[in-house]
């Protein structure tokens, strides 16, 4: 039986989600909350996001479309170009490598994971930074960034499965 041109749509519309959602945090990172220094500790919504599709649906988030995203993350926050899009192809290496550890087990494993790699992630994040600018980069700002991000990973991963469950599937 031919599918028809809604259904193809439709099947189209779904595998773009991972990317679209991905991309969207993009932007939404990049509104302004009139908070005094919140630019400074801003959740990774990204990162979170990468880390996600990564473990739980590869296949709809190739490498390319992660290191676009890294760029557009870039060219958004003002950051040097490519440094983002290092990251997140780390970030997805590590856990596209680990992914059927996080996939056999509890949730509080995969956020463990999340922990980890992010650590990782926000280490080089620093570190490429402080090279970048030729200045050392007091490492508190970094802490908390990555404090808050591991604090709110729960509630996003919650988020993206319930997108993944009903509009991916």
């Amino acid at each position: 039986m031919k599918t028809s041109f809604v259904q193809r749509m439709d099947l189209w519309a779904r595998h773009l989600m991972p990317a679209a959602t991905t991309l969207l945090l993009v932007l939404v990172s990049a509104v302004p909350l009139g908070i005094p220094g919140y630019a400074q500790i801003s959740p990774a919504f990204t990162l979170m996001a990468v880390f996600y599709w990564a473990v739980y649906r590869p296949d709809l988030t190739p490498p390319f479309v992660v290191f676009l995203t890294g760029l557009a993350e870039d060219l958004v926050h003002g950051y040097p170009i490519g440094l983002t899009a290092i990251i997140f192809l780390a970030v997805y290496g590590v856990a596209t490598t680990q992914r059927q550890t996080f996939l056999t087990k509890p949730f509080f494993i995969a956020w463990g994971g999340f922990v980890i790699i992010s650590f990782g992630a926000f280490l080089l994040d620093w570190v490429l930074m402080s090279l970048f600018s030729l200045a050392w980069i007091i490492p508190d700002t970094v802490l908390a960034r990555f404090g808050l991000t591991v604090a709110l990973f729960p509630a996003m991963a919650w988020l993206f499965v319930r997108i993944h469950r009903y509009l991916v599937r």
